[in-house]
């Protein structure tokens, strides 16, 4: 597992500072000190500037008055560390949830709350099947062990700081829930046609997949594409380029689940969330940091 080093990439060539100019801040600070210091306190992101020239102001203001788009100017404004620690908490409480389950049953032989956990926070072939496509997001939140929940949310930690600086708080938000998506359906790919096609005759039971590593995958790979430069720290000691790192996971990933070695992890899920992350980066965020524009 990888952790995080230098999560504030503000010298990043492509960050402009958002709103007003250093000079304007200082002159309306002075005239009105308690607006200046909110100006003061708005966070640089992956997004120049909104304007293009071959649009009319009807259709600015139009997308302006989106509700998906104020939705997400409102998620913004909110504090960055409040959005992650959400994210955090609501991994936590579901985890907690898992575990008054789990107590419950095993002391009172009542099945009824972890039946309910089973069938709508973990993500299987046999879920979709009953029509619980909303399993897809909800098994990106759920945890059952302790260590794993512990891990996960030590990398979204460290990782999402830097990411909600980058892109904002909402399209924070949406990378997680699309490249956890994005691995529950990788799972299921795989589980029902690549695995029986590479086990060929051997039957072996489908399992069902729950955790957040998908998303952090994604969360990572786009960091890591974002800001190469950056470095991690590998089991906490050894500094390696943020590339590096995600694609040797992403490399023992791909070969234990071709070797169909994947024992407890779901590589399958790793594999597209850092698909997802990547086609984040290449396909959305990079062509339009060369346009020198950025879009909701």
């Amino acid at each position: 597992m990888a952790a995080f080093k230098n999560a504030s990439p503000q010298s990043t060539y492509f960050f402009t500072q958002r709103a007003l100019t250093t000079t304007t801040r200082q002159q309306l600070q002075q005239k009105q000190p308690w607006k200046g210091l909110r100006w003061l306190q708005q966070r640089a992101y992956i997004r120049p500037h909104y304007y293009q020239e071959k649009d009319s102001l009807s259709q600015a203001l139009k997308r302006q008055q989106n509700p998906f788009r104020q939705i997400g100017q409102r998620i913004n404004n909110v504090d960055p560390n409040r959005v992650l620690w959400t994210v955090i908490g609501t991994n936590i409480t579901v985890y907690l949830s898992w575990q008054y389950a789990i107590k419950n049953y095993t002391q009172f032989h009542d099945a009824g709350w972890l039946q309910f956990m089973a069938d709508n926070f973990m993500v299987s072939v046999e879920t979709i099947k009953s029509g619980r496509i909303w399993n897809l997001l909800t098994a990106a939140v759920s945890h059952k062990d302790t260590l794993h929940l512990g891990i996960n949310m030590l990398v979204l930690h460290s990782i999402g700081q830097g990411v909600i600086e980058a892109v904002g708080a909402s399209r924070f938000l949406l990378l997680y829930g699309a490249a956890g998506i994005t691995a529950s359906v990788a799972t299921l790919c795989y589980q029902a046609f690549i695995r029986p096609a590479i086990a060929g005759n051997i039957r072996e039971p489908r399992s069902a997949s729950l955790g957040a590593s998908g998303a952090l995958m994604g969360i990572t790979t786009f960091y890591a594409f974002a800001f190469p430069s950056a470095r991690f720290l590998v089991f906490f000691v050894v500094p390696l380029p943020a590339l590096a790192v995600v694609g040797g996971f992403a490399a023992y990933d791909l070969y234990k689940a071709a070797t169909l070695r994947t024992g407890i992890v779901d590589s399958a899920a790793h594999i597209g969330g850092a698909a997802y992350g990547a086609a984040y980066w290449f396909l959305r965020v990079k062509p339009l940091l060369k346009a020198g524009r950025w879009r909701f």
